[in-house]
């Protein structure tokens, strides 16, 4: 991962080099620095519960270089955070066939969750190459658009639940198991979780529209409104875990969860699962300034 930043950065610090080279052949050219803004969300479809949008931004550094006073291209390098929730008053799972590592025994673990919440944020590295457009006298309209390269940083769920009750059913005897707390059988209150997202490389539609003030011959303010729409699905992992999981400890079996990003759920009356969610697309919304200086 930190390779590939690496590459990143470099390929924009070659082209930042390469158009100032030709702006001292006498083209004009700007250096900015931009904050962004507004609706930052993971937009997915989700098999139960009730999908939350969340808010975020982009904050990063850009270079353009003019062709000619109206036509210009535009990269840069910007860190960009996408949030999202999701929350669920009630479900059953089930995992079928686990195997006691006592006995050998096949089990199947029931769980019973109430207050079921989970944020999850995602942060990325987007490399743009954009076309801008600009007409007017002094102060200007101006129009980007492009596609971006989301490079990603870091993925993170919190999950919590209210209470969470679990149980076992042993194939041999034919009897629950509801108490051994070293097989994470019991009634737990306040669970918590928190865990990575593991991402994928995406690739965003963007674009631009606003005005661009003349602060001063050489100093530029630009602001306007902005979309990146992610074109690909980020989660990297296949949708078939099990949403409940378990993790051996010295303690015993503890019960934990995966992301509703990147799992299926079992339901207790059936052996089927479910897919909690479809494809997973980064889209951001909002109010950009920009502050440019000419070269």
């Amino acid at each position: 991962m930190r390779k590939t930043i690496i590459k990143g950065l470099t390929a924009v610090f070659i082209l930042f080099t390469s158009a100032t080279v030709l702006s001292a052949q006498g083209n004009k050219s700007e250096v900015s620095v931009f904050v962004a803004g507004g609706l930052s969300t993971l937009d997915y479809e989700a098999a139960f519960g009730n999908h939350k949008n969340g808010a975020g931004g982009n904050l990063g550094i850009g270079y353009t270089y003019f062709i000619s006073e109206n036509f210009g291209l535009n990269t840069g390098a910007e860190f960009s955070l996408y949030q999202a929730e999701l929350t669920k008053d009630k479900f059953n799972n089930v995992s079928r066939s686990l195997v006691d590592a006592s006995d050998g025994e096949l089990y199947d673990f029931y769980s019973s969750v109430k207050g079921y919440k989970e944020k999850q944020n995602v942060t990325y590295l987007n490399i743009p190459l954009m076309a801008q457009f600009q007409s007017g006298e002094k102060n200007k309209l101006y129009a980007q658009a492009g596609v971006k390269l989301g490079i990603p940083v870091k993925g993170k769920y919190k999950s919590s639940a209210s209470e969470m009750v679990n149980k076992g059913f042993f194939h041999d005897t034919e009897n629950w198991g509801e108490t051994q707390e070293f097989m994470g059988f019991g009634t737990f209150t306040n669970y918590s979780n928190n865990e990575d997202i593991r991402l994928r490389v995406v690739c965003f539609f963007s674009a631009d529209l606003g005005m661009k003030w003349a602060l001063s011959d050489k100093l530029f303010l630009y602001t306007g409104a902005y979309l990146d729409y992610g074109l690909n699905d980020i989660v990297k992992d296949s949708r078939n875990q099990n949403f409940i999981k378990f993790r051996d400890t010295s303690e015993g079996l503890v019960t934990l969860n995966s992301s509703v990003l990147n799992s299926s759920i079992g339901y207790g009356s059936n052996t089927l699962t479910q897919t909690l969610s479809d494809r997973v697309i980064p889209v951001s919304i909002g109010l950009k300034v920009r502050l440019a200086l000419g070269l």
